[in-house]
């Protein structure tokens, strides 16, 4: 039975905390106001107490030793063991308190064990001990996230151990910076390894083809895997009959640049994140697949790209969300819009999410005809994070306001623009600074939306912590002269008494400014 340690029992584990702060007469004085209260804490059996141990970080864990003679030694029964902020430092770090903590445990099983942090080229962490230790004690979560602060990548070895381990209780694991492929040969590799693996993520991580192919031999109950931005990967085949959730993200820059295509067949996937060039990925047998992020780079639309991706949308029609952007409604644009004919393909899509810039007044246009053109439409959110323009408030401060498209070709309409929006009711617009081109796309939602309910602005201040905030009531903590901060406050009004003004196909339609919104949802 899984325990959870909720506000109440959290908070009891800190007030014995507290104890290490005291002086004898503050412990006195503490004593004197709690000696008719009920220890709630203490009243725990000791199995209950070393779950909740379990939930908490490991330097927290150590120190409950010192509260009372019965905690002293309750910290070597935790299940979960959690380093989340490894000892840093840009000399050598310390890390044999890490391998004294591990060989003072006594429970015969670790249920989860993470070390996470950022290490410096003269630390040498003892990741094989580790695993190690994780494997001896059937660990059913393992997750080993080490950053290098180096220039150049380094990546942290793994014991053989884990292709011979015959356990059958690891259920996820996670990789990060480390090199990851199979034993040399002559090693063994055990015939149950990975065999109840569900959940396999590889970040940044060194990894061969084979390792791949190997992982999905006997990763036989695998529902999700992970790639992301991972080296030394060529030609990639995702196959499985158990995968729900594929993630890949291509590598920016690769040093040996050999990757060349991935293949995916996977009849029960539902959701699917591709990043990278278009005319590598490869999909077929995906008859579930519902949700789906794909994000291509900026390719030359030659002929073997336009067949490629045709081909490529036509495995992807029957999906009913899409995280997209610019690559997909350029190809649509250029083999369809330029020539007046409108295209049809997403007639299940309910929900689409763009991500990134939108550089000329056409961009704004074809996104509009392709949102027409998905008729099941109910919801979409734009963001544009990746706008490579000024924020609202810098821009004000350096008196200058819209931005200027890009001229040529690219910024002339094209002769088809999509019908209305019939089903759209909630549409989002984020990182907002009151472009043109931001201008723009709202104007065109209010008049093809004939039953929009509810349309989000959500302000871009230049931090993204702030990003939510409502730029009317933040500039003044800014920090700007006053002078600045009325100017700023006087472009926000004048960007909103226009956006009020705009003509609304939906009598019904309102527009909300700066309120919290979170990518999580999506």
């Amino acid at each position: 039975m899984e325990v959870v340690m909720d506000s109440s029992l959290r908070r009891l584990v800190n007030r014995r905390l507290e104890w290490l702060e005291m002086t004898k007469d503050q412990v006195s004085d503490w004593n004197a106001g709690t000696t008719r209260r009920r220890d709630r804490l203490s009243a725990l059996p000791n199995t209950v107490l070393s779950r909740i141990l379990s939930k908490m970080p490991m330097d927290s864990v150590v120190r409950t030793s010192i509260l009372s003679k019965r905690w002293s030694n309750l910290w070597k029964h935790t299940q979960g063991v959690d380093f989340h902020s490894l000892p840093f430092s840009d000399n050598q770090a310390d890390y044999s308190p890490i391998t004294r903590c591990l060989d003072l445990l006594l429970s015969p099983q670790i249920i989860k064990f993470t070390a996470v942090g950022h290490v410096s080229e003269r630390s040498n962490p003892d990741v094989l001990r580790w695993v190690n230790f994780a494997l001896s004690k059937n660990v059913r979560q393992l997750t080993i996230g080490l950053m290098s602060v180096s220039l150049a990548r380094r990546f942290f070895q793994l014991p053989d151990s884990l292709f011979s381990n015959r356990s059958k209780t690891l259920e996820l694991l996670v990789l990060s910076f480390v090199e990851f492929t199979p034993p040399r040969p002559g090693q063994p590799i055990a015939a149950s390894v990975f065999s109840s693996l569900k959940l396999l993520v590889l970040t940044h991580c060194k990894l061969a083809d084979a390792t791949v192919d190997l992982f999905l031999r006997k990763c036989v109950l695998l529902e999700e895997l992970v790639i992301n931005m991972c080296e030394g990967l060529k030609n990639v085949n995702i196959s499985g009959p158990n995968l729900r959730l594929i993630s890949f993200r291509c590598l920016e820059d690769s040093d040996d640049g050999e990757f060349r295509s991935i293949r995916v067949d996977a009849p029960l996937v539902g959701n699917l994140v591709y990043s990278g060039d278009l005319t590598k990925f490869y999909l077929n047998n995906c008859p579930v697949l519902q949700i789906l992020l794909l994000q291509g780079r900026e390719e030359p639309m030659n002929e073997a790209y336009t067949v490629h991706v045709r081909e490529l949308i036509d495995q992807i029609r029957h999906v009913n969300t899409m995280i997209l952007n610019f690559a997909v409604v350029e190809f649509v644009a250029k083999e369809y819009y330029t020539r007046g004919i409108p295209f049809q393909t997403f007639q299940n899509l309910t929900h689409v999410f763009w991500y990134g810039p939108l550089k000329s007044p056409n961009a704004v246009y074809n996104l509009v005809a392709f949102l027409g053109d998905c008729p099941s439409l109910i919801e979409i959110a734009v963001d544009f994070r990746e706008e490579s323009g000024a924020v609202f408030c810098q821009c004000i401060s350096e008196g200058h306001v819209a931005d200027e498209y890009e001229e040529g070709e690219s910024s002339q309409r094209n002769p088809y623009e999509g019908g209305n929006l019939e089903k759209l009711e909630i549409a989002e617009v984020r990182c907002f600074s009151g472009f043109n081109g931001e201008m723009l796309l709202v104007r065109l939602l209010l008049e093809k939306a004939v039953n929009l309910r509810k349309l989000w602005l959500f302000w871009r201040l230049g931090d993204l912590s702030v990003m939510h905030d409502n730029v009317l009531q933040d500039i003044t903590k800014s920090g700007y002269p006053q002078q600045l901060s009325d100017a700023i406050q006087e472009e926000a009004n004048s960007i909103i008494a226009t956006i009020l003004d705009f003509r609304k196909a939906s009598p019904r339609a309102r527009i909300k400014f700066g309120q919290e919104w979170r990518i999580e949802s999506w």
